[in-house]
């Protein structure tokens, strides 16, 4: 297909998704595409759109859960566009740099705003898209505007509104994918006391969540006045073994990969954690994870 020459060097054959994927599961990508440019975004989805050809976005790999088998649909990953340019108060980003090194970079520049996302895994574009955040603050507080191709490949340049960001939401339009963003952040004098802060958030994640075991973050969102993890933790949940997959006994909303797991043993324990709660406490949880 012209697409698939024009792009040779960016796609990949019979890709194994689980080395993309943080908690390490995940069937065979047929086609693989890595585009570097917005350009080449754009040229990739006017022609898998017009060929009637469905495909994925995957960004860093966390909140995401891929089947077992073999996927169909080319799996678009934008990892390559990993930019990072600073502009006074704003830093203009790639979608595909991790949100880590998002934190870094700015808290290394002087440049607070981002540094509540400390030990958020994924990449930019993945956070804006669903709104990443913690309890201490969301990525759309410091979302100026977001460049994305639409389906069509036309360049779209939305503002932090025409997003409508709730809690671990956006309406990014159907098909689009981001390819940047920008955002404006608060310039500070003491860079060292602003790693200090962000490096106690992430000492407050290790501490507990099981960063260190193989997960894609948490399975579910935080009911309205609620935990999640709680309510989980209360229905007898933390432990919970199917396979090679394991609810975490450190904290009970999240699901690890402890024996070479299975996409089909994770989703049988995020059913299962569901049906519990419901029977449990009368609340239908909602997921956070997102399944292919």
């Amino acid at each position: 297909m012209p697409w698939e020459q024009e792009l040779a060097a960016r796609v990949r054959r019979d890709v194994e998704l689980k080395d993309f994927i943080t908690i390490r599961v995940g069937g065979r990508a047929r086609c693989f595409v890595e585009p570097k440019t917005a350009d080449e975004v754009g040229c990739l989805l006017r022609a898998l759109t017009a060929e009637g050809r469905p495909y994925r976005v995957l960004g860093g790999g966390s909140n995401t859960l891929p089947p077992d088998g073999v996927i169909d649909e080319v799996v678009v990953h934008p990892g390559k566009m990993d930019g990072f340019e600073v502009c006074g108060d704003r830093v203009h980003v790639g979608a595909g740099l991790p949100t880590q090194r998002l934190v870094n970079q700015c808290s290394a520049a002087g440049l607070a705003g981002v540094h509540v996302l400390a030990g958020v895994p994924g990449q930019v574009g993945g956070a804006v898209a669903m709104n990443a955040g913690t309890h201490y603050g969301e990525i759309c507080e410091s979302v100026e505007r977001v460049s994305v191709r639409l389906a069509d490949g036309s360049a779209v340049e939305l503002k932090r509104d025409d997003l409508s960001f709730g809690y671990r939401r956006s309406t990014l339009p159907t098909g689009a994918i981001i390819c940047g963003v920008t955002l404006r952040l608060h310039p500070v004098e003491d860079v060292q006391e602003l790693r200090r802060t962000g490096g106690g958030y992430l000492k407050e994640k290790n501490k507990a969540q099981p960063t260190r075991t193989w997960n894609f973050g948490c399975m579910f969102k935080n009911p309205p006045d609620e935990s999640a993890g709680r309510l989980l933790d209360a229905a007898g949940l933390k432990g919970l073994v199917r396979g090679g997959a394991r609810i975490s006994p450190i904290h009970a909303n999240f699901v690890e990969n402890v024996d070479d797991a299975a996409s089909a043993d994770v989703l049988w324990l995020l059913e299962q954690a569901a049906q519990r709660v419901l029977e449990d406490s009368g609340v239908r949880l909602e997921r956070e994870v997102r399944t292919w």
